[in-house]
């Protein structure tokens, strides 16, 4: 499995500008759906990623980021505005700072059991349910 992805992907180095797709419950509806980021480190095939806010978390595969070729960023702006402490943010927190909206502006349950309580994730934040929370089940907080 490890070979075939190989395959697929060509190797990356230091310093490669790539982008970082956002998944949809970290974005909000009027951000970017993407995240440019510099190659700042390369151990055992994981990539550390630094923005212009600081460096991600978390390492991420090759699989999971995709070269740019635009020359939007480069690792020596990366170093000296997220400054050589190597401020750590997660990837939600790099959306909320690239997007001109703020954060995400939505939650989503799960709920098995109809919204009934303030277990669920949109009643306890005084949110109707969304088609996102869980479809076509039945549910006593949304609107007809």
């Amino acid at each position: 499995m490890i070979k075939t992805s190989n395959k697929k992907h060509d190797e990356l180095n230091i310093g490669t500008k790539v982008w970082l797709s956002i998944p949809d419950i970290d974005g909000a509806r009027g951000s970017l759906r993407n995240v440019l980021a510099v190659i700042t480190e390369v151990k055992e095939d994981l990539y550390k990623l630094g923005t212009e806010k600081g460096f991600l978390k978390h390492m991420y595969t090759r699989s999971e980021i995709n070269p740019c070729k635009a020359n939007l960023l480069n690792l020596t702006t990366v170093l000296e505005s997220a400054g050589h402490a190597e401020i750590q943010i997660s990837l939600r927190e790099a959306a909320t700072v690239n997007s001109i909206s703020g954060a995400q502006g939505y939650t989503r349950c799960q709920c098995k059991t109809k919204c009934k309580t303030n277990r669920c994730a949109c009643r306890s934040a005084f949110r109707i349910c969304n088609f996102k929370c869980h479809g076509d089940s039945s549910c006593e907080n949304k609107t007809e």
